[in-house]
């Protein structure tokens, strides 16, 4: 049993134990091999000294013993009374008791009736002595001895009074240091345990054991140890008085009495101690499971102020640039006192030269009497009744960022172990707002990687629209070509047209031309505008106008025969001033935007359009002024889903009435003109949609409304191309410019064309010839051409004309480029400049 509840003692009981029992067991043999050596060696003593105390008495009892003198025998025995020790003395002649001593008269103690052979013997309480008295080699008598053992007992006592304090003062001597020396296996064997329990019952496997040195399990050693030193001191204190007062009796009551009161006051001391360093324990355990820094805060001031009965703790962080205490944490319970404090949690407070000195080194501030002190913390807290503070510096890796105050009403009321815990507490602190802080640093810097992942996903969604845009220009263009061509002659050679047929040819090339922008755009819209692309004054007032007249149709007249209402709105702000833009790209962008509204109503409601200015929220305030475009209807709204992803490319909640494009070309179009986007929908109660447009800081005008530009001298002209209605349009616009117009259906008929006109001496002027043709395309035509007349200007007019331009890539013997569909400004631009050239 004792075996087993020795086993399930801890590591260090168990060598404390060890230590204590060798150096017990070698101090208890050797104080009993002294003890048995003296008493050895004492008692051959007894037995010498009391054979020569016989020699004498048979020496001086020869005469007596000869001659039969009892009285003179008697005499020489009752001289033994000198020697208290001896009990019975006795002479015997012939056998017979001759002589007898007795030292106690009443004493029924006699001495045997015969003599004993020579020698001595120790029995229980007594030593026994037989000696023959000879003179001159006759035997006379002989002479019996008896002495007590009371010397013997006495100096037995003797050697227990100096070994038994010998072997207690040993045996604390040998307690203190196991207790010190084997802190070298336990301590790091208990950190490991620790470290084991912790892991097992979190489950966290991040935890690592550490070296005791100055983290919080060093602190909690380092304090108990302190603990231990001064309950040696006052052990080693109490066992001097007790020294003392072994020679005085007055000394001693003293001294015991005043060390029962120390010894009072260190259990309270002990208990106090043991309090501290549970609540330390219970804060740790409690910051340890947060990650928010201000419910670390709050943790801290709560526990400070149900455990150790503060009356205000405020936790500030140092702002070195302007020296100050940025107060993020404060609580006061007198609720009359918080309004005279003057302190806000947020506000700042000016640390004094002393305090901060105090602070960056690392140490605590114990300030008793507020009122004795200059500084502005301490005038406040003075005002508020508050006297005694308590400043904890929160340091990390040596470095000052915050401090931990806490104070109480009374003057001078902290002791120097509250001032110790909550030095302790301020270490334990600082490593959890050092890690809240690292905490609040990653979970940011994963939302900006997630944001970033995000914009480059979505960045990549939109270069893949722009190479799949690549690839259908050129038969979009070719078809657009028609449209804008045929309506802008019609404008330009029919005179009798009415308004209202004019305004809608006008709406039919816009729209055209609006197209080929689009078609032109789809595959760069998610890059910004670069500087060198013109841009004109764009009246946005004018330009929702025009909008909402074009998407009439839309919203109007089709809702209105299925027997759906739906109702435009505008607020437009007077005297906006003009932005810097494509007009073109924006009326692209304002029409998603009103037909997004309108699928959004499918029974019908209301679509506000309004514009205003207003500097743009929630980014830094450059100085910069907005011009806002709004677009607000009353629909079915967006989830936050929706709202998260609508801006990407493909990304539809029509099914298949949606291409998933619309906003993302809206995104595009503010991302150009260096603008942003803001979408506010909540599902059920519509969605609102605001486009901020910088107006420009200076007045100047980046490009110029384009002028009227008259047609070039009448030329000859060649047009190659395989759509056949291309072929008639080029002709009637050139034919009605003045020019002489032939065309060729291919590339090789174009080829064989020119060679017949130059045979004939009537060579054209300008080669024009379309790109993708079949069996001989644009290039190889102007690379033959130029073979043959190197000073023949040649253009090419392709679908792909933009995205050529936009990547550089024009043919080597091209000498200008234009997209389709084209426009009479600019044919007449470059004809003109290529006949100059070409006459040059």
């Amino acid at each position: 049993m004792i075996w087993r509840s020795l086993s399930n003692l801890s590591i260090k009981r168990k060598l404390v134990l060890m230590i204590m029992g060798v150096s017990l067991c070698a101090l208890l043999l050797m104080a009993g091999a002294f003890v048995a050596y003296e008493l050895f060696t004492f008692r051959l003593s007894m037995s010498r000294d009391l054979g020569s105390l016989a020699e004498l008495i048979g020496n001086q009892s020869t005469a007596s013993l000869r001659f039969g003198d009892d009285a003179n025998a008697q005499e020489i025995l009752h001289s033994l009374a000198a020697r208290p020790h001896i009990v019975t003395a006795c002479l015997y002649r012939q056998g017979k008791v001759f002589a007898h001593y007795s030292r106690d008269v009443a004493s029924k103690d006699l001495p045997p009736r015969r003599p004993e052979p020579n020698g001595s013997r120790f029995e229980r309480k007594h030593l026994v002595l037989f000696h023959q008295v000879v003179f001159n080699g006759e035997e006379l008598g002989q002479v019996y001895l008896k002495s007590d053992l009371l010397e013997w007992r006495e100096r037995l006592v003797r050697y227990t009074e100096i070994i038994v304090p010998f072997v207690l003062l040993s045996s604390l001597v040998a307690l203190v240091l196991s207790a010190m020396l084997q802190r070298v296996i336990s301590a790091p064997l208990s950190e490991l345990a620790g470290t084991a329990r912790s892991v097992s019952l979190q489950k966290n496997y991040s935890v690592r054991a550490t070296q005791s040195s100055d983290d919080e399990l060093g602190q909690l050693i380092g304090g108990f140890n302190e603990m231990l030193e001064q309950i040696q001191a006052r052990d080693a204190a109490l066992q001097q008085a007790h020294d003392r007062l072994e020679k005085r009796v007055q000394e001693r009551t003293q001294a015991l009495e005043a060390e029962v009161a120390e010894r009072a006051q260190a259990q309270q001391g002990m208990r106090q101690q043991l309090t501290h360093i549970s609540l330390l324990n219970k804060i740790t355990q409690v910051i340890s499971e947060r990650q928010d820094l201000t419910r670390i805060q709050q943790v801290v001031l709560r526990q400070l102020e149900e455990h150790l009965h503060m009356d205000m703790g405020l936790i500030g962080f140092y702002e070195p640039d302007s020296e100050r205490l940025k107060i993020s944490a404060l609580r006061q319970l007198d609720v009359k006192g918080a309004a005279k404090l003057d302190l806000i949690q947020g506000g700042f407070v000016t640390l004094t030269a002393s305090a901060h000195a105090h602070c960056m080194s690392g140490k605590t501030l114990y300030v008793p009497d507020t009122r004795q002190v200059t500084g502005e913390l301490a005038q406040h807290l003075a005002a508020a009744g508050i006297f005694c503070t308590v400043k904890a510096p929160l340091t990390v890796e040596g470095k000052f960022f915050g401090l931990l105050i806490v104070a109480r009403s009374e003057p001078d009321s902290f002791s120097s172990g509250e001032c110790e815990f909550l030095r302790m507490l301020s270490e334990q602190v600082s490593l959890a707002v050092h890690q809240a802080r690292l905490h609040q640093q990653l979970e940011t810097a994963y939302n900006e990687l997630r944001q970033t992942q995000q914009a480059v996903m979505q960045q990549d969604r939109l270069r893949a629209l722009g190479q799949m845009a690549s690839g259908i220009a050129h038969d979009i263009n070719n078809a657009l070509a028609p449209v804008v061509g045929f309506s802008q002659m019609v404008l330009q050679h029919e005179p009798d047209l009415s308004q209202n047929a004019i305004k809608q040819l006008t709406y039919i090339r816009t729209a055209g031309e609006d197209i080929a922008h689009i078609v032109a755009r789809l595959r760069e819209f998610y890059r910004r505008r670069e500087e060198r692309e013109p841009v004109h004054p764009v009246d946005l007032n004018r330009l929702v106008e025009q909008v909402i007249e074009m998407t009439r149709p839309r919203w109007r007249d089709i809702p209105q025969g299925k027997g759906i209402m739906v109702e435009v709105q505008t607020q437009l702000t007077s005297g906006l001033p003009a932005i810097l833009g494509l007009e073109s790209e924006l009326r692209e962008a304002l029409t998603n935007l009103i037909l997004n509204a309108l699928d959004a109503m499918p029974n019908g409601g209301q679509v506000l359009i309004g514009t205003r200015l207003s500097p743009l929220p929630h980014v830094e305030q450059d100085g910069s002024t907005y011009a806002i475009l709004e677009v607000a209807d009353n629909g079915i709204g967006m989830d936050t889903e929706t709202r998260q992803r609508c801006l990407e490319p493909f990304f539809s909640t029509k099914g298949t009435r949606g291409t998933g494009l619309g906003l993302a070309m809206v995104y595009g179009v503010m991302e150009r003109h260096e603008g942003r986007i803001e979408i506010n929908s909540q599902l059920g109660q519509g969605t609102s949609i605001q486009l901020f447009l910088p107006l420009p800081r200076k007045a100047k005008v980046l490009g110029q409304n384009p002028e009227e530009i008259l047609p070039p001298p009448p030329l000859r002209i060649l047009c190659i191309d395989d759509e056949p209605l291309l072929r008639e349009l080029l002709k009637e616009v050139l034919e009605a410019d003045g020019h002489t117009v032939q065309t060729a259906d291919g590339g090789q008929t174009g080829i064989d064309a020119f060679r017949v006109a130059a045979e004939r001496n009537r060579s054209f002027d300008v080669i024009i010839t379309d790109l993708g043709m079949p069996f001989v395309d644009g290039r190889q035509v102007a690379k033959t051409l130029k073979a043959e007349s190197p000073r023949t200007p040649i253009v090419m007019l392709t679908g792909w004309g933009a995205f050529m331009r936009a990547d550089g890539d024009i043919p080597e013997h091209v000498d200008g480029l234009l997209s389709k569909p084209p426009r009479v400004r600019e044919l007449r631009e470059i004809l003109g400049r290529l006949a100059t050239v070409g006459k040059g």
